[in-house]
């Protein structure tokens, strides 16, 4: 009996780790499909080559996290790892020159995912039409309207997104990785000038 009842647990989970992984594989073709139908841009300087050698959505977030790995700024790939990056992350200037050495060999993130049509379907339109409503990815929906209304993923965001991350799953790990890197965009790149007085 205990033997059957082992089995009949291993069975269950086996399906439930097969239906994750193809919702998951269904979440990141539509997120694939949607950018690729856009375009991609190009840096005006971009050869026939570095055209040629575009990667996917995942692959180009995943090139981030291995930067960030390699750096020695992401410890592990795992919760405490990522806690101590986003511990730091408010610090003045954290990040910045590994933020822009990484842009000046990468320019798929910068250039491709940085928008809100893109951030639409990777927080709405792809999640609602691939994971059926899984109630372990509304943590992906709530996420979004806490970007929307603060304008940008801080730190208080990235913390509480980290304790609902399944680390086991590259899909959701990236998630976090992607809002790693816009927390870093919007104050590298799209810092606001400051108005001159008259």
């Amino acid at each position: 009996m205990k033997l059957l009842t082992a089995l009949l647990i291993i069975i269950t989970l086996s399906c439930q780790t097969d239906n994750r992984t193809k919702f998951e594989s269904n979440y990141e073709k539509c997120v694939n499909e949607k950018t690729f139908n856009r375009g991609i841009f190009y840096p005006a300087e971009t050869s026939e080559s570095g055209m040629a050698n575009s990667v996917n959505v995942f692959d180009s977030i995943k090139k981030f996290e291995h930067y960030l790995y390699k750096s020695g700024n992401l410890p592990d790939l795992d919760k405490e790892g990522y806690l101590k990056l986003i511990n730091e992350i408010e610090q003045t200037e954290f990040l910045k020159n590994e933020f822009k050495e990484f842009n000046s060999e990468h320019y798929f993130i910068e250039y491709n995912l940085m928008t809100s049509l893109f951030h639409m379907d990777f927080f709405y339109v792809c999640v609602m039409s691939s994971f059926k409503n899984q109630p372990e990815y509304d943590f992906i929906l709530r996420t979004k309207d806490d970007v929307e209304l603060n304008s940008y993923a801080n730190k208080q965001i990235l913390t509480e997104l980290i304790n609902n991350v399944n680390f086991q799953s590259e899909t959701q790990r990236l998630i976090l990785t992607y809002l790693i890197y816009s927390n870093l965009y919007v104050r590298y790149k799209m810092k606001k000038k400051p108005v001159a007085n008259n």
